[in-house]
């Protein structure tokens, strides 16, 4: 049975949606602060998280920025903001997986959810598929209590930011991080710092890897999209 965090101050449209995910087999933990659902998400697993924006402590997409600093876990804005920058913002900026707007039709959701559990568990499968390239060697180790990362057991000369950005991609591989995630992820909160900041600490990461690698190229620049860790 999935399990779903549902993050949404409204009583009325929160009991809504938990009945039609209940009707259809799901799990509901619902949540009326953003503080309250990371706390939960930090002692708990789920499946999938939908998010309202305007909540009463924080806002969604401080929740949202937070998230995706160490997790992909499927998450599903639902919000009555329906202006483009915020579309935009949730969905590149930020990274979400689908972005819904009030009011909607609580089996429309549900279909996306579905949708979205069986995206998620689709790159899940693939990712546990050993490649040539997985089996030969497990590159790259993290030393939490150091805050260290390894290449091949040796640790790799970074800044703090550096580092913040290579963990991210190393826990989240195979996958393209936008510039603008990029910079979340250093910072926790967007900043007046341009693209060029993610440009520059790329091509020094690049050259610590580099160094202790110079056959492999890890990281991969999408053109106009951003950078992906390559496993």
């Amino acid at each position: 049975m999935p399990t779903i965090l549902l993050v949404e101050d409204d009583k009325v449209i929160a009991e809504s949606i938990s009945f039609a995910l209940e009707s259809d087999s799901f799990k509901v933990n619902w949540r009326e602060m953003g503080n309250d659902a990371l706390d939960y998400l930090n002692n708990n697993t789920v499946d999938l998280v939908l998010l309202d924006i305007g909540l009463p402590d924080i806002s969604g997409f401080d929740v949202l920025r937070k998230i995706r600093i160490d997790s992909e876990i499927p998450i599903i804005i639902i919000t009555a903001r329906d202006a483009d920058a915020d579309i935009v913002l949730g969905l590149e900026g930020l990274g979400a997986d689908d972005y819904v707007t009030k009011p909607f039709n609580p089996r429309v959701l549900v279909a996306r959810i579905r949708a979205q559990l069986r995206r998620a568990n689709k790159q899940t499968s693939i990712a546990k598929e050993p490649t040539a390239k997985s089996k030969s060697k497990q590159v790259f180790t993290i030393n939490e209590d150091m805050n260290q990362i390894l290449l091949h057991d040796q640790v790799i000369d970074l800044t703090k930011a550096e580092c913040k950005i290579l963990l991210h991609l190393v826990r989240n591989p195979n996958r393209i991080h936008s510039k603008e995630q990029l910079l979340n992820v250093m910072y926790d909160r967007p900043t007046g710092s341009s693209d060029s900041t993610i440009v520059t600490h790329i091509k020094l990461i690049r050259k610590s890897l580099n160094k202790i690698d110079p056959d492999n190229e890890y990281i991969e620049n999408h053109r106009g999209l951003g950078y992906s860790l390559v496993l």
